[in-house]
């Protein structure tokens, strides 16, 4: 009987202690052992957010995506393209530069690579800047009466480089003086202006 009482008196003190305190029954604390909060409630509140989280990825994969932009530096314009991630790039037709020849695509910081379409991917906004190179231009020559020495009847040349060595006509009775385009001399040190193929006139004396 001792014994009974002394438990009995124990299970009131522990009902008295709680209504007391006013707080309500928890369902544990587990991993949340310095929170009130019921284990239960942050639960739910944690299984929400990660909800919400999947719910916007999924509607960015559809409706979003990222966007990849061409840079053509000086050439014809490039639309971008709208692009979810791990898409591959549609590869677009070639820019055109006046006096340039193009050479492919390349990103900041992989500028001695290629862009390859049919294995490179998207994973985040991404700037595909086209690579020059400047193109090859044919001259050719109008001797005005004189004689080209054979084979020499037009050269290539490079776009924005100098002529470099020139041809020497002849003409009888005549001395050359050298070659003329658009009323300005032309010599070997002289810088191709022209990006397209064009004629030099030989000028006597």
């Amino acid at each position: 009987m001792e014994n009974r009482q002394q438990i009995d008196e124990i299970n009131e003190s522990t009902q008295g202690a709680e209504s007391v305190s006013g707080r309500p029954r928890r369902f544990g604390r587990g991993i949340y052992d310095k929170t009130d909060t019921p284990i239960r409630l942050l639960d739910g509140f944690i299984a929400g957010i990660i909800i919400i989280i999947v719910i916007m990825v999924a509607v960015f994969a559809i409706f979003g995506g990222f966007t990849v932009s061409f840079n053509t530096s000086g050439g014809t314009e490039i639309a971008s393209q709208k692009l979810r991630y791990g898409n591959y790039v549609k590869e677009p037709e070639e820019p055109v530069r006046q006096g340039y020849t193009f050479a492919g695509w390349y990103y900041e910081g992989h500028e001695n690579e290629t862009w390859d379409f049919s294995v490179g991917t998207v994973g985040g906004d991404l700037e595909l800047i086209a690579r020059w190179e400047p193109a090859k231009v044919t001259v050719k020559f109008d001797a005005d009466g004189g004689q080209m020495p054979a084979g020499m009847e037009s050269i290539q040349v490079t776009y924005q480089e100098t002529y470099g060595e020139l041809p020497v006509p002849q003409k009888e009775g005549c001395q050359f003086a050298g070659w003329m385009y658009s009323g300005g001399e032309i010599t070997a040190e002289s810088t191709v202006m022209m990006p397209g193929e064009h004629v030099l006139t030989a000028l006597w004396e």
